[in-house]
């Protein structure tokens, strides 16, 4: 099963280019694009963090950065109050960051580690993006008239957008996401995976012993249970799409902490064998009919996107929707940022 480059091919046509400004963050090279296109009107920053895929750098998210911001910048005329930049950098063991290459690769790349590689290393991106929330906005608005980051957006693509489930669930200043070609359901993912790879592990059981096999240990599945979208709800139990009231006041709690109140988009690819959706599926029919049933009040939005004919890729479809979902989502902002306040 190899991997594929998600973005060969994504773009059809050239896009207008945006400034790209690199700034050594607690250790990370940190790619941040659109500083000089922001307008000096603008009051507030929204920004949003690209999580590239595996075996890739952050120079290949560049293109993403550029056809958000030029979007948005060309509707900026009835929106100048608030602006965009886009910030990505290299994923652990990726890039300028690289320790050991064939910790990058699955079980039939020679990795017998595929399944604790992988998760260690998009949960660092996770943690990552958190750790440069903290600091971005020191190191590139000084002034105390320039504008405030004040929102925050993840895009990630295949193991980006396993990071970007992990960004959603567990870090409450991402209030809105796009994961292109991600799962956020590990231990399903990888017990497909398994199958597919004919690992002894999951062949000698039918699959009944994988979990808690040296191919994906004790300690990975209480990791997935603190960290995961599927485990922190569920656990190693089966995911249920119309939990009892017992079970909806439990999942209700855990919704609020995680999810309450943001916006995600979720596209994957029809035809994708490296990431299928019958793997993202039943949590996705789960967390749709949550928020558009008993956890409506919530105001959780999820939009599901399956794009037919598509592989592990990028696809240009994907890559209007991603657009539009960012202007979507800014503009929901810059329109309650212009509401006068109330009077009392």
């Amino acid at each position: 099963m190899s991997t594929p480059n998600p973005l060969k091919g994504s773009y059809a046509n050239p896009s207008l280019p945006v400034s790209v400004k690199t700034f050594h963050i607690a250790g990370i090279l940190t790619d941040v694009y659109g500083l000089d296109e922001v307008s000096p009107l603008c009051k507030s920053i929204s920004c949003l963090w690209l999580l590239h895929p595996r075996l890739q750098t952050k120079e290949i998210m560049g293109r993403a950065a550029a056809d958000c911001i030029t979007k948005w910048n060309q509707e900026s005329s009835n929106h100048h109050n608030v602006g965009l930049i886009a910030v990505s950098f290299d994923q652990r063991n990726h890039g300028t960051r690289k320790v050991n290459p064939v910790a990058n690769e699955a079980w039939r790349g020679g990795n017998d580690n595929h399944a604790q590689d992988m998760f260690s290393i998009f949960h660092g991106t996770s943690v990552d993006t958190s750790l440069l929330i903290d600091h971005l906005e020191s190191y590139i608005f000084h002034g105390p008239d320039e504008p405030s980051i004040d929102q925050h957006l993840v895009m990630g693509i295949s193991l980006g957008g396993h990071s970007a489930w992990q960004c959603l669930f567990n870090e409450p200043r991402i209030t809105a996401g796009i994961v292109i070609i991600g799962c956020p359901d590990y231990m399903r993912l990888m017990s497909d995976r398994a199958r597919l790879s004919k690992l002894p592990t999951y062949t000698s059981s039918d699959g009944t012993g994988f979990l808690n096999s040296k191919d994906f240990p004790r300690a990975l599945i209480s990791s997935t249970q603190k960290y995961d979208p599927k485990g922190i709800i569920f656990g190693t139990s089966d995911i249920s799409s119309n939990p009892s009231q017992s079970e909806q006041k439990r999942i209700r709690e855990i919704l609020d902490t995680k999810l309450k109140g943001k916006r995600i988009l979720v596209c994957s690819g029809g035809d994708d064998k490296l990431v299928p959706y019958h793997c993202a599926k039943p949590f996705l029919e789960f967390l749709k009919n949550a928020t558009t049933g008993w956890y409506k009040d919530g105001n959780v939005q999820v939009e599901d996107n399956v794009y037919p004919g598509v592989g592990h890729a990028y696809s240009e479809g994907m890559v209007k929707d991603t657009v539009r979902f960012v202007s979507d989502t800014l503009t929901s902002v810059s329109n309650a940022s212009d509401k006068p306040a109330s009077k009392m």
